[in-house]
């Protein structure tokens, strides 16, 4: 699975330059945005909110930069 990433806001009509969903083919499986709490140095949160996949603690979580939090998404949902 190669995951792509989309405006949140032409999906769900909102969200800002960097909010994201995480697509596999034209479905929405996930979302990647810059969070202001997010804890310092790790701006980035992914989530995983495909049904599929049980809801748990590893199914999101904080990164540095939105190329890791792909990174990070795309090996938790791999996992499963």
């Amino acid at each position: 699975m190669t995951p792509t990433l989309a405006h949140t806001k032409r999906y769900f009509g909102f969200g800002d330059k960097d909010d994201h969903v995480v697509l596999d083919g034209g479905r929405v499986i996930g979302r990647i945005f810059q969070q202001a709490q997010a804890p310092q140095g790790r701006p980035w949160f992914w989530t995983i909110t495909a049904r599929e996949h049980p809801p748990s603690i590893d199914s999101r979580g904080y990164s540095a930069t939105r190329e890791q939090a792909m990174e990070d998404f795309k090996a938790q949902w791999l996992s499963c």
